[in-house]
């Protein structure tokens, strides 16, 4: 019943923003989206016994967000210095071994690329091409949709492990019908409201978002597995925390975005 709960409230809000929010402040909600899982990761780090500095990387996902949003084009200088600025200030951490220092920095840096990158992509994909509120709305549609189905039907008539290491309740079973409701889902909103979406494109971009999308889940998986923690918050009510629901998104939007980029023009 929460999870269902949660659902009512959360889906209508998240599709208002995406439909109605100028840039800036649809950037500002992915900022604190991004604040929140970063957070999250932070705390799956320190269950594994990484001292890490959380506010570091609070301020270098902002300082990047504020650099892509206002121009792109220097951003990789930006970040270069917020690189070279963790690994001087990890160098003379005092309390903490030389092996601790290294693998503290490592998982600051590999969190604020993570998040960052990822969840940015959201951005450009809903403002840079001309159909990108389509694109968005498809997006999150074929992702909470095969998500669903990939929960129902792999607790029903779900028997294979599809990946036992990383999450071992999920079923090959699951998988799959996840992969295809994803498919059945945009075609079926395509054929009804996206009706200027190429069908081609549409169901090469609902094939590569239901897999990676699938793919992102079970890498969160595996840092909450490494952490032994079942979810990386109790924030959301029958849902865990942001970060496991966001998962699947931070690898579809930056796929997405290249597809878009690269091929659909």
């Amino acid at each position: 019943m929460k999870r269902i709960l949660s659902a009512i409230i959360l889906i209508p809000l998240t599709l208002l923003v995406v439909i109605y929010a100028r840039p800036l402040y649809y950037l500002i909600g992915i900022g604190l989206l991004g604040t929140v899982c970063l957070y999250e990761y932070f705390t799956l780090m320190h269950a594994m016994k990484i001292r890490i500095r959380p506010w570091y990387g609070y301020g270098a996902f902002w300082i990047l967000l504020a650099v892509l949003f206002h121009d792109r084009l220097p951003f990789f200088s930006v970040l270069v210095l917020v690189l070279i600025a963790l690994f001087t200030s990890s160098s003379w951490r005092s309390g903490l071994t030389i092996r601790e220092r290294s693998i503290s920095v490592m998982a600051e840096i590999f969190g604020i690329l993570y998040i960052t990158l990822c969840l940015y992509t959201a951005f450009p994909v809903r403002f840079d091409f001309e159909s990108g509120l389509e694109w968005t709305l498809l997006t999150l549609l074929i992702i909470w949709g095969g998500d669903t189905f990939a929960l129902v039907v792999g607790k029903i008539i779900g028997k294979r492990p599809f990946a036992p290491v990383l999450s071992p309740k999920k079923t090959k079973e699951g998988a799959l019908a996840g992969l295809l409701a994803g498919i059945a889902i945009a075609l079926a909103f395509r054929h009804f409201l996206f009706t200027d979406l190429p069908l081609v494109h549409v169901i090469a971009a609902s094939i590569l978002l239901g897999i990676f999308g699938q793919l992102g889940d079970l890498a969160e998986s595996m840092l909450k597995r490494a952490a032994d923690i079942k979810d990386s918050s109790n924030l959301i009510p029958g849902h865990g925390g942001v970060l496991d629901r966001l998962d699947s998104l931070l690898f579809s939007f930056p796929v997405l975005y290249a597809y878009l980029l690269l091929v659909y023009g």
